[in-house]
């Protein structure tokens, strides 16, 4: 078995409860790890039995680009559903941070991750 991790992956979206922090994108930072099996070594260097890093990194970004949800637990949620759904991946563990918030509080980061 094998554990993937894209780590901080910096992006962007509208979120928040209310809707004026809706307005504006705001900045987050995403991880993103997950586990998969390859069921033979000589299937080690075939592309068809490996996972798209690219692939699995450009659908998270613009999944959340183009989201338009008021909490990061509803954000959390639908990202490791369609990451799970649209790759097949198992053991599926979603961090996000909102970074702007975080600062505004004199913190390290405001993270919720499932």
């Amino acid at each position: 078995m094998f554990k993937v991790e894209i780590k901080n992956l910096k992006t962007e979206a509208h979120i928040g409860i209310p809707k004026k922090e809706r307005l504006k994108a705001q900045p987050l930072t995403v991880t993103l790890s997950f586990k998969y099996s390859i069921a033979k070594k000589n299937q080690l260097d075939n592309i068809n039995f490996l996972k798209d890093y690219s692939a699995i990194t450009k659908s998270l970004k613009k999944f959340i680009e183009n989201s338009n949800y008021k909490s990061l637990e509803r954000l959390v949620f639908e990202c490791s559903k369609q990451m799970k759904e649209q790759f097949q991946l198992k053991e599926v563990y979603l961090s996000i941070n909102k970074v702007a918030v975080a600062k505004r509080y004199g913190c390290e980061s405001l993270r919720v991750s499932q």
